[in-house]
């Protein structure tokens, strides 16, 4: 770290904004600057101390607070996190601080009831003055590392009860302990979700009883709102890496890694992940990294680890600033600017891993989002039964695995000889336009397969299949199993998986429900492996069946099904003009709003159902 020295008063002419609003050293206001502080085109910030939000234009500040655990273990250390939060407090409207995020390890030993009363006291100066929000780390559970311990003095002291009647408080996660909770604030004229997600989030995004899948019906409630992302561990403070490993004692959550993949990068309201927890000072690393990666729409996340909890005095004070400064980069553009600041040394460090930023378009970045309808294919849920899966044996040629619960792929099946095992799955009326189903004339934004490893293995080569089967097929009435030749399947896989491991196996499969909607025939895939350690996952009859989740947006003019006419109502007209496509006659028709069923065709079944569907009868 290198410091420079500040003094905590008089401090934005000090930090490059006079009091006229002009830049250091008499920058004047940019056009587009300018432009911003005079129109005011959002909704009303939401506020909770009475106080009035600086004009839009102006920059304004999110303030990260890591780790605190050192702190709270000493008491001749309590005085720092009191000192971090007055200093937010202080400064404020001077910062135009909109929210502050703790990012967990509040309290060195979570069944030390002392070290909660002591970060109780220093965070209760933010009260009923700013938004903020708090996360546990591993070190806030009663035992180390452990899920399943207490969580009694998390919840008694940051609990979900502590922020009732909260303006800003949207609410917290599955169960009544309030280890994930969601918070709404505004800066600079636009409004933000904020996540704040308990350590190596538990669970999966499609499962609304976990975290992970309540955080994503979060996101999709509040699709419109950029997004802050804060959870204890998730980038490592060595260049570019996420952890990949659980670390929670009964492997019970999900590293940064699988976030990043499950719900970071396919919501693209999501524009920064704020963590703290890694530290290593023995090395190379500081307990400070940031990096910007893509989204699966191909927009920018900013991502940053701060932990200084190996620092003089267990931290000695150091916080981060995210400015948000509207004209502030290079041109015309708007700039984050991250920044390292202690109240207790009154110093920033300037060196490059403290004080950063990012060059970025606020209106581009901010909103309007990936406006994304997103529908789930799971057998038994809402439900959905269209899923058919089986395997095939060169062992046993003449055998069937439509009923099995484990599906297997292998090359060496019977162990040593040398034959193959394949598997196959498809998902039936996926396309249409009814209830639950993919739109005619979307456009696919993401298509993911989703398979519970039951059993480490090499993988497979995951082919889309090209012709018809069905689930009592075998080796035999296959032609020898699965021939990728063009023919029975695609030669070239959509995906290949490598090695697989225990637990969810994601596969992008957007190319093939892109080719449904162009009119290709869902056959569905087949698994062709990808070496001699076989790859066991759940079938549609196991545990945790097969998942298909596809997000698309529908067309801007999206025809009302069976308003063949195109009169905006679904009548006995509509059913007349259908009959008469069919008898022949040459009347213009909306073939794409006549065929109610999807099947490609506009015949007596979309003439019948357009019947049952009529408003005049």
């Amino acid at each position: 770290m290198t410091f420079a020295s500040w003094t905590p008063t008089g401090h934005a002419s000090d930090r490059g904004v006079s009091e006229d609003g002009t830049g250091g050293g008499g920058r004047a206001l940019s056009r587009r600057t300018l432009l911003r502080a005079l129109c005011v085109a959002s909704t009303a910030p939401l506020v909770s101390s009475g106080e009035t939000e600086a004009a839009p234009g102006d920059p304004w500040t999110v303030v990260a607070l890591p780790d605190t655990q050192k702190y709270a273990e000493r008491a001749r250390r309590a005085s720092i996190p009191a000192a971090q939060t007055q200093w937010i407090l202080d400064n404020r409207e001077a910062e135009n601080i909109r929210f502050v995020s703790h990012e967990g390890d509040i309290v060195d030993n979570g069944d030390r009831e002392l070290e909660w009363e002591r970060m109780d006291d220093a965070m209760s100066t933010l009260d009923g003055e700013l938004p903020y929000s708090v996360v546990t780390g591993n070190h806030d559970y009663a035992t180390l590392w452990d899920r399943r311990s207490s969580t009694a003095l998390y919840e008694q002291y940051f609990g979900p009860s502590r922020f009732e009647g909260r303006s800003w408080f949207g609410g917290n996660g599955p169960g009544d302990d309030g280890l994930s909770t969601y918070q709404l604030f505004s800066g600079g004229g636009y409004d933000f979700l904020h996540l704040a997600l308990e350590w190596e989030p538990p669970g999966r995004v499609d499962d609304p009883s976990t975290t992970l899948g309540w955080a994503q019906e979060v996101l999709d409630r509040y699709s419109d709102r950029p997004t802050v992302l804060t959870t204890h561990s998730y980038l490592r403070d060595e260049p570019g890496e996420r952890a990949d490993v659980v670390q929670e004692a009964n492997g019970n959550g999900n590293a940064g890694e699988t976030v990043w993949r499950e719900l970071v990068a396919p919501n693209p309201q999501i524009f920064a992940v704020l963590n703290g927890h890694f530290h290593d000072r023995g090395g190379t690393a500081t307990g400070e990294h940031h990096q910007t990666s893509t989204n699966d729409a191909g927009l920018a996340v900013y991502e940053m680890v701060a932990n200084y909890q190996d620092y003089d005095r267990g931290g000695d004070g150091w916080l981060r600033l995210l400015r948000f400064e509207p004209g502030g980069g290079s041109g015309d553009a708007d700039r984050l600017a991250v920044e390292t600041y202690s109240p207790t040394r009154g110093e920033y460090a300037t060196d490059e891993s403290s004080q950063f930023g990012f060059d970025l378009d606020f209106d581009a970045r901010f909103g309007p989002f990936d406006t994304a309808e997103s529908v789930t294919f799971r057998q038994g849920t809402d439900g959905y039964d269209g899923t058919t899966d089986t395997d095939v044996r060169e062992a046993e040629p003449t055998s069937t695995g439509a009923s099995a619960t484990t599906l297997n792929v292998d090359s060496d099946e019977p162990l040593g000889t040398g034959q193959a095992v394949h598997a196959l799955i498809r998902f039936a009326d996926v396309v249409g336009s009814g209830a639950g189903q993919v739109s005619l004339g979307a456009t696919v934004v993401s298509a993911t397969l989703t398979l519970e490893t039951t059993d480490d293995g090499d993988g497979a080569a995951v082919h889309r299949m090209l012709e018809p089967w069905d689930g009592d097929d075998t080796w035999e009435r296959l032609g020898d199993g699965v021939q990728a030749d063009g023919t029975q399947a695609a030669a070239d896989p959509v995906t290949t998986t490598g090695s697989v491991s225990e637990g969810p196996t994601t596969l992008d499969v957007t190319a093939s429900v892109g080719a449904w909607l162009d009119g290709e025939p869902n056959h569905g895939w087949a698994f062709l492996p990808a070496g001699d350690d076989g790859w066991d996952f759940a079938a549609s009859e196991g545990v945790v069946p097969p998942t298909l989740t596809v997000r698309y947006t529908a067309p801007e003019d999206e025809p009302t099904a069976g308003d063949a006419d195109g009169d905006g109502d679904v009548d006995a007209d509509d059913v007349e003009l259908v009959q008469r496509h069919l008898a022949g006659y040459d009347d213009a028709i909306d073939e794409s709003a006549a065929d109610v069923d999807g099947d490609g065709d506009v015949d007596i079944a979309d003439a019948v159902a357009i019947d049952d569907r009529r408003s005049d009868r």
